[in-house]
């Protein structure tokens, strides 16, 4: 990217929020990278979304998992267990249920942990590649990836928060029958809904050569593709 491109796009992100130093950085060495990607002849293709769409968007392509998951408890045993915990009134239910709730916040931050330490297998330098860190306009955690990444390797640690957050830890609490479990790996599922809807765009993507280099968006949500042209 040239000084004029470069200028431009940390003009756009500032008008939404202040860039951090991590951030600017960011910016920097990848406006090196794609002003390298477009001497040797690759176009640039962003897949992004924002942070408002992909909250607004995202949950309808997860509510399927979701009520999927419901249904299978449901199935196996009703709305009993349900009941059960309405009607228990011990020290234990209720805070259960307060933990249940607010797990979601340090569950957000494990779930970026899980994106890294996925990406991190086939990063270049592996975890070294890897940088955390927290949006404060928008109060979300996020993780991101320096080096490039092969389509299966982005789309793997892409999925593996929803996945083991919120898919696995549902199918423990069908097994066990805990519908606070349940309530906890259903609202991981939700907060997958950006991550799934980010890979349907990579997957939807249609590449006109092999030569293709993916690359984490240095400060929006999603990735940029580099295809060289046949």
């Amino acid at each position: 990217m040239g000084s004029e491109n470069k200028e431009k796009t940390n003009e756009t992100v500032k008008q939404e929020r202040n860039l951090s130093e991590a951030e600017k950085k960011r910016v920097e060495a990848f406006a090196v990278t794609e002003e390298k990607m477009k001497q040797e002849g690759y176009v640039r293709k962003d897949l992004t979304i924002s942070i408002e769409k992909a909250n607004l968007v995202g949950p309808l392509l997860v509510l399927p998992i979701m009520a999927v998951l419901i249904a299978v408890f449901i199935i196996l045993y009703g709305f009993e267990p349900v009941r059960e915990v309405i009607k228990d009134h011990s020290l234990w239910t209720g805070v259960s249920i307060v933990l249940a709730g607010l797990s979601i916040i340090p569950l957000a931050i494990v779930h970026e942990w899980i994106h890294g330490l996925s990406w991190g297998i086939s990063a270049k330098h592996h975890m070294k590649d890897i940088e955390y860190g927290f949006i404060k306009e928008k109060l979300t955690p996020y993780c991101y990836c320096r080096s490039p990444l092969s389509k299966g390797a982005y789309v793997f640690g892409s999925m593996m928060p929803l996945t083991i957050l919120g898919v696995v830890v549902s199918i423990v609490a069908i097994i066990i029958a805990s519908p606070v479990l349940l309530l906890v790996g259903l609202m991981q599922v939700l907060g997958g809904c950006g991550d799934i809807l980010i890979t349907g765009m990579l997957l939807r993507y249609k590449t006109n050569g092999k030569d293709v280099v993916l690359l984490d968006h240095p400060t929006e949500c999603g990735l940029i593709v580099f295809e060289k042209q046949k």
